[in-house]
């Protein structure tokens, strides 16, 4: 059996860059095609079809607890599984998702738009989680939204 490739090759070879609720990320596509406002309710202007990126999350690390006002599909690529947790309300109950690959795992998992979202690695041969995230409309910061580290995750 051939051993995964390490955390450092894969930001290498995949050009990865540090993302903001933690982990690495490229974006890899960004539709052309163009949704004007008036098409989407709850975004504030002209956006993208659809946008798509790696990402990839080291064990031990946690991908912050955030949201975004578009569809997002998690993917599973290569390494351990990966458990996402995800609430419509920050003060609700959480969801677990274990995108990975089966029996244990779903090779991919949905979260709607704004639903709050936060994941971690499972422990495993790998060390991290490598991963596709779809969203559509395409991502936007302006439609991002992060809680501060304080806050992440008081009321479960």
């Amino acid at each position: 059996m051939t051993k995964p490739p390490t955390i450092d090759q894969l930001v290498d070879h995949l050009q990865l860059e540090a993302h903001p609720e933690g982990g690495f990320f490229k974006e890899t596509w960004r539709s052309e095609l163009t949704l004007p406002s008036s098409a989407l309710p709850g975004h504030p202007g002209l956006r993208n079809a659809g946008t798509s990126i790696i990402y990839l999350l080291p064990a031990g690390e946690v991908s912050a607890l955030h949201r975004v006002r578009s569809d997002e599909l998690w993917l599973h690529q290569l390494g351990d599984p990966l458990r996402l947790e995800l609430c419509a309300d920050s003060d609700g109950e959480f969801e677990e998702r274990l995108v990975g690959p089966p029996p244990q795992g779903q090779l991919q998992a949905l979260v709607p738009a704004g639903w709050w979202q936060t994941a971690t690695p499972t422990e495993g041969p790998a060390g991290y989680s490598l991963v596709g995230c779809l969203v559509v409309p395409g991502f936007d910061f302006e439609d991002f939204e992060m809680l501060p580290a304080a806050d992440h995750r008081n009321n479960s």
